[in-house]
């Protein structure tokens, strides 16, 4: 059982295959998954003309609502899954046809040329999986205008998870935000179910550290 967990929580940060089409649908479906990405979103304020970047997009759905929020800007997700990719384009269809979604297969390190800087950029349950979140941010925050917000999510979702998990996640990623360049770091708890998850959120410098 302990091995197919492991490789149930593996697919969740690179879903493929038919083990990745059940993740899939279970970020489409989980309640919490949908409201953490709602509260999110609500946290950023994202405005009509915002560009919005969602880094590890999955499904989609986040794009979508951040699409609905963003009416006369942008909203481009990025995600290194294949599969993901073409889940978020079946929910984006619309969005997509339109020009006002884009995709592309990418991790946060090697990230393509996407255009304008973002004024909105965010990011659920990805930092875990990061081997390096300070660099990962850094170049991140190449992609972000001065005065930009960013925003990490976190949920823990592993057996007997707390609160108390939720926050040293916030401590973690606020830490490796401020190590990154942020400032004006703060952390935001969300009130959800089975446990409590963590926003934090910094604001982008006028000027980037050297990394």
């Amino acid at each position: 059982m302990s091995s197919l967990r492991t490789v149930i929580v593996e697919q969740f940060g690179h879903p493929a295959g038919v083990v990745g089409r059940i993740v899939g649908l279970i970020m489409t479906v989980r309640s919490s998954n949908r409201e953490r990405s709602r509260k999110t979103l609500a946290l950023l304020d994202i405005q009509p003309a915002d560009r919005v970047l969602e880094i590890g997009h999955g499904p989609g759905l986040a794009l979508g609502w951040a699409a609905s929020l963003a009416r006369a800007g942008k909203v481009v997700g990025v995600d290194h899954s294949q599969l993901m990719h073409r889940q978020a384009a079946r929910h984006n269809a619309r969005a997509l046809a339109q020009g006002r979604v884009e995709l592309f297969v990418a991790s946060a390190d090697a990230m393509p040329d996407l255009g304008a800087p973002f004024d909105k950029v965010f990011a659920v349950n990805v930092h875990l999986f990061w081997k390096d979140p300070p660099a990962t941010l850094a170049r991140v925050a190449r992609v972000m205008r001065p005065g930009a917000t960013l925003a990490l999510t976190f949920q823990p979702r592993q057996p007997g998870a707390t609160a108390q998990d939720a926050l040293r996640g916030g401590e973690r990623m606020a830490a490796d935000l401020r190590a990154a360049g942020f400032h004006s770091v703060r952390v935001e708890i969300l009130k959800l179910r089975p446990v409590d998850g963590v926003c934090v959120l910094g604001t982008m410098p006028d000027q980037l550290p050297r990394m």
